[in-house]
């Protein structure tokens, strides 16, 4: 099953309706992004405190595997993997690879987020159309290679190595992504039969990224 297109700035009420629309992955991603991002830029001083604690802890692992730091894990399997269906749960000693995509996608998302004012999870916004406005907003070549480098990238630890660098990017230059999109991606990337797909829709989303007319990013003038 894949994501839908929906627009990407649409209201909380849409984003609601989509995330429901949408399969297991993709909501537990999205609603725990969702949830982090509301709580520490609310103005709720409890609340915000809590919500940057929490960043804080997933941040550190963003470079580990799922379960290296048991702390972490605890957080990732109560905000996150609570909300997967029975079917994408592991059953061993390794994750499955929907656990694993939720795990890199919700670290992923903690770093982007961190010292925002804006929110850096934003429905609709794919990796390919994130990387459009970053190559856009920077006017640099290299950062097509840095796509290239992800969608070419032949182990999990250098798939990770190179998104974490964009990821660095996009968040140096206020530019969200759909890190519930990222997830489902993510886990596709695991199957060689699905991995075509991705890649195809991120250079596709990248393509028309370039051809759309310049946005600003959020809390931009």
């Amino acid at each position: 099953m894949t994501t839908t297109d929906a627009p990407e700035n649409e209201g909380s009420a849409g984003t609601a309706d989509r995330e429901q629309r949408e399969p297991t992955l993709y909501r537990a991603t999205s609603s725990a992004a969702h949830r982090l991002q509301n709580a520490v830029l609310g103005g709720d001083a409890y609340a915000q405190s809590g919500a940057r604690a929490t960043l804080s802890l997933l941040r550190r692992a963003v470079a580990q595997e799922p379960g290296e730091d048991p702390l972490v894990w605890n957080t990732v399997a109560q905000d996150v993997l609570g909300e997967l269906s029975e079917q994408d749960l592991g059953r061993g000693d390794a994750p499955s690879d929907a656990e694993w995509a939720a795990f890199v996608a919700v670290t992923l998302f903690a770093s982007h987020q961190q010292s925002q004012r804006a929110p850096m999870h934003v429905a609709g916004v794919s990796l390919g159309a994130a990387v459009a406005r970053l190559r856009k907003a920077t006017d640099g070549g290299s950062i097509k290679h840095r796509l290239d480098a992800v969608m070419v990238a032949s182990t999990p630890r250098a798939l990770r190595y190179h998104l974490r660098s964009l990821v660095s990017l996009l968040g140096a230059h206020r530019i969200p992504l759909d890190y519930g999109r990222l997830a489902e991606d993510l886990r596709r990337l695991r199957h060689p039969q699905r991995r075509r797909g991705v890649v195809l829709r991120w250079g596709r989303d990248y393509a028309a990224g370039l051809a759309r007319p310049h946005e600003n990013a959020p809390g931009d003038a």
